[in-house]
């Protein structure tokens, strides 16, 4: 169920994004950094971080640090929308494969112990869904397209 919750947002996104030109997936009328690119590019880094990161035991470099914390959020020119959701479609083959050889209760390759594959999907479908509604909000206020 878990995992299915997260499949569904994760679908949820790639529809909000589908058809979308650079400057429709770059729009952004808040004060914020997000966008309909911003948030492909942000989810990618929470699929990274928790499940090849914590989870997995991988040395996957982030897009932020102490003098740049939002940079998961910000897109570059060179970043094209279709290079950013193949990135972000890779990240969740790779997440699923870590998921599907772990238990629920499993920390996985932490050290510490401190979070389970449950707490982590949890954590991550939740994320998920709440940029989910950004990107209802951004793609509705870009062009008027609705559902999904």
């Amino acid at each position: 169920m878990l995992q299915a919750w997260l499949e569904f947002g994760r679908n949820t996104i790639l529809g909000k994004v589908a058809g979308l030109s650079e400057d429709g997936a770059r729009y952004n009328p808040t004060r914020s950094n997000t966008s309909l690119a911003g948030i492909v590019k942000h989810l990618t880094t929470v699929e990274q971080h928790w499940f090849q990161v914590v989870l997995g035991g991988r040395d996957v470099p982030m897009p932020f640090d102490p003098q740049n914390p939002d940079g998961d959020w910000i897109t570059s020119a060179d970043e094209s929308l279709p290079d950013l959701l193949a990135r972000y479609r890779e990240a969740c083959r790779d997440s699923d494969r870590i998921i599907d050889d772990l238990e629920l209760d499993s920390t996985g390759a932490q050290t510490a112990d401190d979070y389970t594959l449950r707490w982590a999907l949890c954590h991550v479908a939740l994320d998920t869904a709440r940029h989910a509604g950004h990107a209802d909000l951004l793609r509705e206020q870009w062009d008027g397209a609705r559902g999904w």
